[in-house]
């Protein structure tokens, strides 16, 4: 985590599936059925069911409890998450 944004950098997965329990009692999932050592990019991901194009989420979306499903392919997919926004906070990158 950023801590001067409270944000969280977005990967691969490593796992096909985890589910983690905050102590707010919510819960964090992370599915990625078809992940493997062939499939690890991530062709589209979905938060909370909704298309999600950042590479990164917030402390506060988190702490809401989420579910992100990850779509995981062989090849990259070369749009998603590639417009300004979608970056995560940089400290080499004013304004960003």
């Amino acid at each position: 985590m950023c801590p001067a944004t409270n944000q969280y950098v977005l990967g691969a997965p490593l796992f096909p599936k985890v589910t983690l329990a905050l102590e707010n009692g919510k819960q964090v999932t992370l599915n990625a059925p078809n992940n493997s050592a062939a499939n690890r990019y991530i062709n589209t991901l979905t938060l909370n069911g909704q298309a999600y194009n950042q590479n990164w989420l917030s402390h506060e979306t988190l702490l809401q409890g989420a579910t992100l499903n990850f779509d995981m392919t062989p090849i990259p997919n070369r749009s998603r998450g590639t417009t300004g926004p979608a970056a995560p906070y940089s400290f080499s990158k004013p304004g960003r």
